[in-house]
């Protein structure tokens, strides 16, 4: 009888050892159906020069249609993360497949606080110019891009809102508001996705010596894309300058520029200078220029995944 109630005991331990042994091994084990996927945000700058700071409200997050678990609602100054800068929005574990698209929610009613308006521009006069496009209180913006969350590992995405094409002066005499949000059928041009991994960028130098007022911009193209009679024209009724250009930079009080977040390719670039007038900004002429380094064409730049470019360019004068 001894011998039967020590099995007993005996057993019962055993079989909680295997139990507590077995749950550490699940736990340790990683999930082979999950990748982790980063989500951040950066801005290509305004040409507006009394715009002090864009603000947007992102309410939701969406990869192929589907909620990403676990985003809160952001108001974030976009115009803050330029040059490289990005703002991160939401790093957690998705599904491991291949996706589709991307999609913002942007909330045009109320900030992340609850106060109104959600997207606005603040001017020099610290006005608030409320965005909202088509009396809409919400915008679901979606750009299709293919990319893949592996199994156990990082995946970082990096959507580029180009303030240049989405805001755009308001003509309406009624409205309260200067600035607004370009039509919904043209705000998805203002947006593009990158797999950070696979960007890489350019910078470098302006020698503007020869133009002495307001302001220089840099504009990227893919090769072979750029036009200057349309890009200079304005498309659509919101006038948008050097709408196909992927992105642009503002050539900085000392000279410096900087084009981030570059998909893998064949590019070209071009310069254009803005003239100041009561604040506000207006294109005045293409910029003849040249590289200052050896070995590199303005027409003829490739980009590969994490590559750093650098670029000088002297500027010759204007363009006719």
């Amino acid at each position: 009888m001894k011998k039967r109630k020590l099995l007993f005991p005996a057993i019962f331990i055993i079989l909680f050892s295997a139990i507590v042994i077995g749950c550490s091994d699940e736990d340790d084990t990683p999930d082979e159906t999950k990748g982790q996927l980063s989500v951040k945000i950066t801005d290509a700058p305004s040409d507006d020069a009394d715009i002090e700071g864009t603000f947007v409200t992102v309410s939701d997050v969406k990869i192929d249609g589907q909620s990403v678990e676990g985003f809160t609602k952001q108001t974030i100054e976009i115009s803050a993360y330029q040059q490289g800068n990005a703002k991160l929005l939401i790093s957690d574990e998705v599904e491991a497949k291949s996706y589709n698209s991307i999609s913002l929610v942007l909330d045009y009613e109320s900030d992340e606080s609850g106060n109104a308006p959600g997207c606005y521009v603040l001017t020099g006069d610290s006005k608030k110019h409320d965005l909202a496009a088509e009396s809409q209180a919400q915008a679901e913006i979606t750009v299709q891009k293919p990319f893949n969350v592996d199994a156990n590992s990082q995946t970082s995405l990096v959507v580029d809102f180009d303030l240049r094409k989405a805001v755009a002066r308001n003509n309406e005499s009624s409205s309260d508001s200067d600035y607004r949000f370009v039509s919904s059928a043209k705000i998805e041009g203002a947006f593009r996705v990158i797999n950070e991994e696979n960007s890489g960028e350019i910078h470098g130098q302006v020698n503007s010596s020869i133009v002495t007022e307001g302001e220089q911009y840099v504009f990227i193209y893919k090769k072979g894309e750029y036009n200057a009679a349309a890009e200079t024209q304005g498309e659509g009724d919101s006038n948008i300058l050097f709408a196909n250009a992927v992105t642009s930079a503002k050539v900085e009080s000392d000279g410096s520029y900087k084009l981030s977040f570059l998909e893998e390719g064949d590019y070209e670039v071009h310069l254009a200078s803005y003239e100041n007038d009561e604040e506000k900004s207006f294109f005045k002429a293409l910029l003849e220029a040249n590289s200052a380094i050896s070995g590199l064409l303005l027409n003829d730049l490739s980009v590969s995944a994490e590559s750093s470019i650098e670029l000088d360019i002297s500027i010759l004068g204007f363009l006719n």
